[in-house]
């Protein structure tokens, strides 16, 4: 079965006598890899090996995957032993892109930058730089481009435009440069999509969004990439057409909004974006040939806006989309220790992709969940009971598995830190606790419940009964 795996190494393999060998870093990340099953357990510590590039500004731009949940980074140059301390200057997970710095102005010599192109098309050729697994050597594969076309990026699962590219590309290259004939830089060496090991099919991050990363820092922060919950419904069944009244092969339907959508309205016939034609399935012209409309939301960050024309009530209007992200109450954690608080035995804890994604289940059903009970809309961030428990007298008959929290003592619970708050503040003889999605109530003595945790401590060998 063919999976998508992210890269670390490179193959080896050397052909060019002119290559900006000395631009390509390796990059050593000392991680502090969570878990969320068992957040009461210390962190595992982990030594992952990528690549980067220098690029203007001083910095160094890698993969998210790379350094995320780093302690401790270095960097260091091709044919040269000395490790380099450098700083996460900022990270875009969405993208997996991250930029790093090194203070050392001795790093900086006999390194020259390499610029960005967005131009690149099929067929042309590229070179990808990176480091093989248990050496310290620059190593290049070349290849040529076979797609550009939208992907999902396994580190973030968003979908966004990707360069499909048929070089050798393996385990370790994460964050390496794919270059041109003129050694500017096409795209970040991102993951593989292989059968197996001869297979050779790679994928990098365009340099159109690496250029919006750039953008975005500006203001000294990641705002992110547009990803709100604003659909489009395509024109192209016949019947639609005429119901709508296009009679050519001509716009979309804004078929669903997010809430806070200031601009867009829920029926509008979106006909252009940033000034180009949207045809009936979704697609526009761009320097990449036809691609999703979505092309056109990322060239430009978040807080920013693209112009639209829509057709509303029978009449053209040109109106600004403000660029956004969508508000999940479900998020993914990263550089961050787990929260969690153990109650009677019962680990209660907010609930995160990070621990759906360890469980084996999909985000989005939960999402969707709590968008479409009545009794989860007054809640800002999921609570949930983990499948993960700790035996004991307290909490005998009671098998949790994943179960959402909605209210302690009657109060609706509306995060983790309120959960807490009520958990901790609970002075009833029993402390009730009622769930979303079962009609199930875990009843508790308070005081037995709390008492409890020493007694557990002493069995499990635990620390503390939280982290929040």
């Amino acid at each position: 079965m063919k999976t998508l795996i992210l890269i670390t190494l490179l193959t080896i393999s050397a052909f060019a006598q002119n290559l900006p060998t000395n631009s390509v870093v390796k990059v050593f990340s000392s991680l502090s890899i969570p878990d969320y099953t068992k957040p009461w357990q210390s962190s595992n510590r982990v030594q992952v090996t990528g690549s980067g590039v220098l690029i203007k500004n001083n910095y160094i731009i890698t993969n998210a995957h790379v350094i995320s949940d780093a302690k401790f980074v270095q960097v260091s140059k091709d044919n040269d032993s000395k490790k380099y301390t450098a700083s996460i200057e900022y990270v875009s997970h969405q993208a997996d892109l991250a930029l790093l710095k090194v203070k050392d102005k001795e790093f900086y010599k006999n390194i020259e930058p390499l610029k960005l192109t967005d131009d690149i098309s099929t067929g042309d050729n590229v070179t990808v730089l990176g480091y093989p697994l248990g050496g310290n050597n620059l190593s290049t594969t070349k290849g040529v481009v076979s797609r550009i076309e939208f992907h999902n990026y396994v580190w973030s699962y968003d979908y966004m435009l990707a360069i499909q590219i048929d070089a050798a590309i393996n385990s370790g290259n994460s964050g390496g440069a794919a270059i041109d004939d003129n050694n500017n830089i096409v795209g970040i060496v991102m993951q593989s999509y292989s059968k197996n090991a001869s297979d050779n099919i790679g994928y990098i991050i365009p340099s159109v969004i690496v250029k919006t990363f750039l953008e975005d820092i500006k203001d000294g922060k990641v705002d992110g990439y547009d990803d709100s919950y604003t659909y489009i419904q395509t024109l192209q069944n016949p019947t639609l057409k005429e119901y709508y009244n296009i009679k050519d092969n001509q716009g979309v339907l804004s078929s669903k909004i997010q809430k806070n959508e200031d601009s867009l309205k829920e029926g509008d016939l979106i006909l252009e974006i940033e000034g180009n034609k949207v045809l009936s399935d979704g697609k526009v012209n761009t320097k990449y040939g036809l691609q999703k409309m979505k092309y056109y939301e990322l060239l430009k960050p978040v807080g920013q806006t693209i112009d639209l024309k829509v057709k509303r009530d029978n009449k053209i209007l040109d109106i600004k989309y403000n660029l956004k992200r969508k508000d999940d109450i479900i998020k993914k954690e990263y550089f961050k220790e787990p929260r969690y608080i153990i109650f009677g035995g019962l680990v209660f804890a907010p609930l995160t992709q990070n621990y759906l994604r360890a469980k084996k289940f999909q985000p989005t059903l939960f999402e969707n969940f709590y968008k479409l009970k009545d009794k989860a809309k007054h809640a800002t961030e999921g609570v949930i009971v983990q499948y993960e428990k700790f035996d004991h007298n307290v909490n005998e008959g009671y098998n949790p598995y994943i179960t959402l929290v909605h209210s302690v003592n009657g109060v609706k619970v509306k995060d983790f830190n309120h959960f807490v708050k009520l958990i901790d503040e609970s002075k009833d003889k029993y402390t009730i606790i009622d769930y979303i999605d079962t009609n199930t109530k875990y009843i508790l003595n308070t005081k037995e419940a709390k008492d409890s945790f020493e007694e557990i401590r002493n069995i499990y060998g635990l620390d503390r009964d939280r982290r929040n």
